[in-house]
C-alpha cells in the first residue's frame, strides 16, 4: 500500500501532539490505554497510555487496551481541527468503539481539538 507521505506526516503530528495535549486534570486518577486504530492512507494503529497524570504514545497493535476507537484517517484528522464531533462521527457510523464506555465518554476531555492557532499550524 503506497501511503500519501503529506498524510501519513499529518496524522501522525496530530496523534503525536493529542498526547502531548492531554489534559492532567481530566486524567488524574486514571490508568488506562486507549488504543487508535486508523484505516486508510496513512492510517495504523496508535495506543495512548495514561498513567499518573502523564501520556506515552506507541504505534501498533495492543491486546491490553481498555478501550478501541476505530475510525478513518479523515475522521480523525476532522475530530482533532474541530471539524466534527465524536458523538457526531459515532451516529454517522464513521467513529466505532469497543470496551469501557466511560472512558471513551471522557476522551474528548481528555485529548482537547486544537486551538485555532494548533490547526493553522498543522495545515501548512
Amino acid at each position: 500500500m503506497t501511503q500519501n507521505a503529506s498524510t501519513y506526516d499529518l496524522v501522525r503530528r496530530l496523534v503525536s501532539g493529542m498526547a502531548n495535549r492531554l489534559n492532567k486534570d481530566a486524567a488524574a486518577g486514571l490508568d488506562a490505554i486507549i488504543l487508535f486504530v486508523l484505516s486508510g492512507d496513512g492510517g495504523g494503529e496508535f495506543a495512548f497510555e495514561i498513567r499518573d497524570q502523564a501520556c506515552t504514545l506507541s504505534e501498533g497493535p495492543r491486546s491490553d487496551a481498555n478501550a478501541t476507537m476505530k475510525m478513518s484517517v479523515q475522521t480523525c484528522i476532522d475530530l482533532a481541527m474541530g471539524r466534527t464531533t465524536g458523538s457526531k462521527a459515532f451516529y454517522q457510523r464513521k467513529l466505532k468503539f469497543n470496551g469501557d464506555l466511560n472512558l471513551v465518554m471522557k476522551i474528548h476531555k481528555l485529548f482537547p481539538s486544537l486551538s485555532p492557532e494548533e490547526r493553522a499550524l498543522q495545515s501548512s
